[in-house]
């Protein structure tokens, strides 16, 4: 069974001296169901690398939450997966805020974005279209626009108002 290691949102609880890390449960399902074994990993890894080398992964998930800049210890934990993914040559998946620091990691930008919280966007583009989809679910501050896209990036679909 292939290894994914899976990033996780940082949430500080109210009230309590906590930081939690979290993530939809569906992702750890979902990819069991296609032949994955998840691990999540804790944003507080302190060896990185000596953690990341053990588990020998064979795909790199960084989901959504928490905009760049705001959790600096899940950002330095994922400029890390990437950086092993890079050297181990191997795939990366971002979701909304993992595509935005993919994009970060290969010198890309991010712009602030209003009316992407709480809310379905039209999705345009031939790469929609032929896939066969017209919506997708959004809930960030920050968006990738063409002309802030990574030159190493294809846009394959962007929503009515022009984010990636």
């Amino acid at each position: 069974m292939k290894k994914v290691l899976i990033s996780q949102r940082r949430d500080p609880v109210d009230n309590r001296d906590e930081v939690r890390d979290g993530m939809d449960v569906r992702f750890a399902s979902m990819l069991y169901v296609l032949g994955f074994l998840p691990i999540p990993l804790c944003s507080e890894l302190h060896n990185a690398k000596g953690y990341l080398e053990a588990l020998q992964p064979d795909a790199i998930l960084i989901t959504g939450g928490n905009d760049i800049g705001e959790q600096p210890k899940r950002d330095m934990l994922e400029t890390r997966l990437l950086d092993y993914a890079k050297e181990h040559n191997i795939p990366v998946f971002g979701i909304c805020r993992g595509a935005q620091i993919i994009n970060h990691y290969l010198g890309g930008t991010t712009h602030p974005v209003k009316g992407h919280v709480a809310t379905s966007h039209t999705l345009l583009g031939d790469w929609a279209e032929r896939k066969g989809y017209s919506s997708v679910n959004s809930y960030h501050n920050f968006s990738i626009t063409q002309d802030s896209i990574a030159k190493e990036l294809d846009v394959l679909a962007l929503t009515e108002d022009g984010v990636v």
